[in-house]
């Protein structure tokens, strides 16, 4: 990966300064072709709005999952599904966004080119990268490719919240739930203590179940959110479990439903294993993401690592991690670049 040249290093930052200093945005020239990474809440967001604020030049959005943009409802298992972008494929199409069902391989910063995994190139003359977020190795004992299928994360993965779904479905009387969230500042808050209630919602409707939600961090604000949040159902039956108490996961024995925690053994008949998450591939591909795993960036999304990188929504390194976060972190991005 290249450097960008001196004269469209400085166009940037004259687009950036202009746009922060006076609200006036450096308009694409009719041709120009930006392209956008990620078709979640942050991307789609971003490319709704580039084209209605310059329908004459050329806006791409790139995207490798072709689910991604649909809007069928999940059924049962929506609960377990990532947020989906407000604007679906026929509202994209409509705004006259071009798709690329894809995925993105490298990035040739000075050349202007994406390489994708199909083999083919794209050139573009403004990038915005919206990566998302990604499971990150722990070197948990036992952790393996089978333990990761029998306790599916369901974090991004609608075949993944199918097969959670299912497994919750055959949960038996007095069955045993747990939910493992991971160590180091909880990714997405929101949608953890979301998640802990969705589960906690089958619990109820089985007699004698329970549910326990291992949370690898020492802070307890999840757990209040937690209990302010849950119905008149019988406490006994939820637990949540911090690290200062013993909730870190030291080993796991997916076969045997075991998790092996500094507060001892658990055994469970169904887990929800929740992984450690960083900035997507792409992002830490392009030198984007720093030891921490996530994109430091400054408040329009400009990468702090690389000048002439934009990223979006989850992957950067103080983003809320919402929809409205994402949603919000591209119309401040798209401000400042358009």
């Amino acid at each position: 990966m290249q450097s960008l040249s001196r004269r469209r290093f400085t166009l940037g930052l004259a687009a950036a300064s202009l746009a922060a200093t006076s609200g006036f945005a450096l308009s694409l020239r009719p041709g120009t072709r930006a392209v956008i990474v990620g078709g979640g809440p942050a991307g789609a967001e971003a490319a709704l709005a580039l084209r209605a604020a310059h329908p004459a030049a050329s806006v791409l959005l790139v995207e490798r999952d072709p689910t991604r943009l649909a809007r069928e409802e999940g059924g049962a298992s929506a609960p377990f599904l990532r947020p989906r972008a407000a604007a679906g494929l026929a509202a994209l199409k409509a705004a006259g966004v071009e798709l690329v069902l894809d995925d993105v391989t490298g990035i040739d910063w000075s050349g202007g080119r994406l390489a994708l995994f199909s083999g083919r190139n794209l050139d573009f003359d403004r990038l915005l990268l919206a990566p998302g977020t990604a499971a990150r190795d722990e070197a948990i004992p036992g952790l393996d490719a089978a333990a990761r299928h029998a306790w599916p994360a369901a974090w991004g993965s609608e075949r993944e919240a199918r097969r959670l779904m299912a497994r919750l479905q055959a949960l038996p009387e007095r069955g045993h739930v747990v939910l493992r969230l991971p160590a180091g500042e909880a990714a997405h808050p929101a949608a953890a203590v979301a998640r802990a209630l969705a589960l906690a919602s089958h619990v109820a409707s089985r007699p004698g179940a329970r549910l326990t939600v291992l949370d690898g961090t020492p802070d307890h604000r999840l757990a209040r959110a937690f209990a302010a949040a849950v119905p008149a159902w019988p406490r006994d039956r939820f637990e949540w479990v911090t690290a200062d108490r013993g909730g870190l996961v030291r080993a796991v024995d997916a076969r045997r439903g075991l998790l092996e925690t500094d507060a001892g053994a658990i055994r469970a008949d169904v887990v929800n294993f929740v992984p450690r998450l960083e900035a997507g591939a792409i992002a830490r591909a392009a030198g984007l993401a720093d030891d921490s795993g996530w994109c430091p960036c400054d408040d329009s999304g400009r990468s702090h690592l690389r000048a002439d990188a934009t990223v979006l929504g989850d992957a950067r390194k103080e983003a809320l991690r919402t929809v409205a976060g994402a949603v919000h972190s591209a119309r401040l991005a798209t401000g400042a670049l358009a």
